[in-house]
């Protein structure tokens, strides 16, 4: 430019220099911003990983308890279609001494506690069948089977009556657990 105001030549470069100043600025916010979001997710990620292992700790206690709750259903299921068996055995040869203190008189009577212990076979099985796919509904149909049951046997007060309630109650308690009911939960 052939003749140039000294003002504008300042001016020019003033300008220059604010604009390299707002980009540096800019440019500036834009790494601190990245390097912020980067230290985020860095956190959340190792505070995730945490609880992953907490979990995965936990977890392991849960697993080790559902298969006992798994297994203690499974035996309970067996020893009412044992005793099922049992009264109805005792039914057809006519003893009557097959849990002392359960017996009722006659062979009628033998055959009646065989029906009423084969209904509890099949209630049982029915919820560790549900228990081992990993069903919530399961600890209902237990506990309740347990809680029915086992209530009037502590209260006949015959110490083999008295058993098989705390194997019963006791199995129920189990599924209350609060590692088994998550492990339920996650399933």
């Amino acid at each position: 430019m052939p003749h140039e105001n000294p003002d504008h030549r300042f001016a020019r470069a003033a300008g220059k220099a604010t604009r390299s100043f707002l980009d540096g600025r800019r440019q500036d916010a834009e790494r601190a911003r990245a390097t912020r979001q980067a230290h985020a997710e860095a956190e959340a990620r190792r505070e995730r990983e945490a609880r992953q292992r907490r979990q995965a700790r936990a977890d392991v206690g849960g697993s080790v308890l559902l298969k006992t709750a798994r297994w203690w259903w499974g035996v309970v299921t067996v020893l009412f279609l044992a005793l099922a068996v049992a009264f109805l055995v005792a039914g057809l040869t006519g003893r009557t001494d097959v849990v002392p203190g359960a017996a009722l008189d006659g062979a009628t009577g033998q055959y009646v506690l065989a029906g009423l212990t084969g209904v509890l076979t099949l209630a049982t099985g029915a919820g560790a069948i549900q228990l081992m796919r990993g069903r919530r509904n399961a600890v209902g149909l237990l506990t309740g089977v347990a809680v029915i049951v086992g209530i009037p046997l502590i209260v006949r007060g015959n110490p083999a009556l008295i058993a098989i309630a705390a194997v019963l109650l006791a199995g129920a308690a189990l599924l209350w657990l609060p590692p088994v009911r998550r492990r339920l939960r996650a399933s």
